[in-house]
Order: structure tokens, then sequence, then C-alpha cells
């Protein structure tokens, strides 16, 4: 699987298989291996499964759709799914995770990139709004209670660890506020915190992730478009 520290796609990915299939072996490529991407996912994004138990490889591609391969592949009838109960629960979450995707994920990059404190401000506006719809719909401790979920895994890379606190805090002053109406948001991030999958999968490199984000922070770093999914 292709990756890198400053692509959180590639966390939501490997946080899947730790989930679905704790005990399994996987092999991680460094994006230096630029041919492999490139023939995996001509657009040059990461990050990208390589299936190669069958004679034919298998390329799965963008973050949210590789984690649906995985629970698919190695999800559990009864436990561990990652896309839990019937048709219209999956769909659900299918929804919320795009939505979580485009409202934080994207916000993300924008509250960093943007350098107008009006523009900042939208964004961090736009993450707070669907920080209060997830906090108002999360049954707790984990948005579908006490497994965690494919919506869970879409946002904690950029709401727990090392981006909120080193990133968006260091760098934009951006944090969850402290009331009783994101009571949950801190419940949850607690809970992500300490979930197995998260602790063997969240860069504890902090000082790292400053320096890869800083050039998004302070306007120096030419991004025509991010290269993860």
């Amino acid at each position: 699987m292709a990756m890198e520290i400053k692509c959180p796609g590639q966390f939501k990915v490997t946080e899947a298989l730790k989930i679905t299939d704790p005990d399994g072996v996987y092999s991680r490529d460094s994006l230096d291996r630029i041919p492999l991407l490139k023939e995996s996912n001509p657009l040059g994004l990461v990050p990208v499964i390589i299936d190669r138990r069958s004679n034919k490889p298998m390329s799965v591609c963008d973050s949210l759709i590789c984690v649906e391969y995985i629970d698919e592949v190695f999800g559990d009838v009864d436990a561990n799914k990652l896309l839990p109960g019937g048709p219209a629960q999956r769909a659900e979450a299918r929804m919320w995770s795009s939505r979580l995707n485009d409202d934080i994920a994207t916000q993300f990059y924008v509250l960093l990139l943007k350098q107008n404190k009006e523009d900042q401000d939208k964004a961090a506006d736009k993450m707070l709004s669907a920080v209060l719809d997830f906090c108002q719909k999360c049954k707790g401790p984990f948005f579908y209670g006490d497994e965690i979920s494919m919506v869970d895994i879409t946002i904690a890379p950029w709401l727990v660890g090392s981006r909120m606190e080193v990133v968006l805090k260091h760098f934009r002053h951006f944090e969850v506020p402290s009331t009783s109406e994101y009571s949950k948001y801190f419940v949850w991030r607690d809970s992500v915190l300490k979930h197995p999958a998260f602790v063997a999968t969240a860069s504890p490199d902090f000082e790292a992730m400053k320096r890869v984000y800083c050039r998004y922070a302070d306007g120096t770093a030419l991004v025509v478009k991010s290269k993860e999914t």
C-alpha cells in the first residue's frame, strides 16, 4: 500500500486493516516507487491498496473505497464490521462518511492553505458545524455505539492526535469548544485515542508532522491538488 507521513487517508486504510484483520501481515510501499503507484492509480494519488492474493492483482483507490473494500474482504459477519447493520444503516454510514470527508477532511486543508483570516474562519466554522452534527448523531462512545465504524475512521486522522493537537492548534489556533453541546466529541476523541487500531497506526512524531504541514500554513507549499484521496 502506497503511503507517506502527510497522508491521513493512509491512516484510515491502515486503521481499517487493524480493526478487521488485526493479525494480518501487510507490506507497505514508499512513494519513492512512483512507477508502481502510477501503474496502480494513473492519477498518482494515495492511498492505494494492491491485493496480490490472486493471480490477477487488484488495485483499489480512494481511501473511503479502500475502507469499504477492506470491510468486504476482512470484516466478520458479527464483529469487526466497519459498515455495520442492514442495508439502510450501511447506506447511512456511507453518506455520513462522505459528508464528513468533505466538511472536515477537505476543510482541514482549506483552513491551513488559506492565508486570509476570513477564509480561515469560514473553513473553521464549517468544520465545527460538522463536528456538532456528528455529536448530535453519535450514540457514544463511537458513532454507532460500542464498536468503531467507517464513520469514525473517516474523521479520526484529522480530529484526534497530531493533526489536531499539533497542526490545527499550532498553526490556526483551532480547537473544539469545551461546551456541553460538544461533550460527545471529547468522549469520542478519548475513545479513539485508546482504541488499539488507532494506537498502532497514529504517528507519534509530532515535530515531523509540524515540519510537513508548516509549508501549507505559511503559504509556501505549491499545492495544485492534494496527493491523497
